[in-house]
């Protein structure tokens, strides 16, 4: 059901690159739709990928990958929960550092998501990714416990997951999440974080696909609107 959201999301998402852009790419299996989708139309962009994972999907399906050099046209990616500030969590795959520099570097960040990812409050349903160097992964550990946070270490079969940068991902939960904009630079001043996955003041579209096929959210208003119609 949710699938054939994302692929609506994903078709609208595409009708916004145009040629000759420079396009971030993000993760995840919504992205994955998105690159199919940019395969299909073979549109002519230069194309930065956030994951290793993802740069292979796009290879294959013959779109163009550069390396991040200066500003990019746009940046697509997805997010894991989104609430009606436009507040995200990211990172349920790993790439949440690079991703967050794509969206840091694009004049305009498009989020697209299926319904399923929308929350009132973020933190209700997923955790917090924290990517951290394994030089300090103890001490990082505690650190963030010092703020309220419960991490976990993220396995990949018994050993530590790691991240295309050579990192590892803590899993990080808090009883409540009141200031995700607080809370992201906090966990980023502990020394050993490399970045977390709270995104905030990043999104300038937000593209939903639901059962009724997919809605193109500017503003907050428009969003606290579909909240209530979904």
């Amino acid at each position: 059901m949710w699938e054939e959201w994302k692929k609506f999301a994903a078709t609208a998402a595409v009708e916004l690159v145009e040629p000759g852009m420079t396009v971030g790419l993000g993760s995840g299996t919504t992205m994955a739709e998105v690159v199919k989708a940019l395969a299909r139309k073979k549109i002519k962009a230069k194309y930065v990928p956030s994951s290793e994972q993802i740069a292979k999907l796009a290879s294959r399906l013959g779109l163009k990958l550069y390396e991040l050099g200066g500003e990019l046209d746009l940046t697509i990616d997805g997010a894991d929960e989104i609430d009606t500030s436009f507040n995200m969590i990211k990172g349920k795959g790993g790439a949440l550092t690079r991703e967050k520099i794509l969206a840091k570097a694009a004049k305009k960040v498009v989020i697209v998501v299926d319904r399923t990812k929308l929350v009132k409050k973020l933190g209700k349903k997923n955790p917090i990714p924290v990517e951290v160097i394994p030089f300090s992964l103890r001490f990082t550990s505690e650190e963030i416990k010092r703020l309220g946070g419960k991490p976990e270490l993220r396995l990949f079969g018994e050993k530590p997951f790691v991240t295309d940068n050579g990192n590892y991902i803590l899993d990080v939960r808090f009883k409540k999440i009141t200031n995700p904009k607080s809370l992201e630079k906090k966990l980023n001043e502990i020394p050993g974080v490399v970045e977390n996955g709270i995104f905030t003041d990043l999104a300038d579209i937000v593209i939903v696909g639901h059962e009724g096929g997919y809605d193109v959210i500017k503003s907050k208003r428009e969003f606290l609107g579909l909240f209530s119609k979904l």
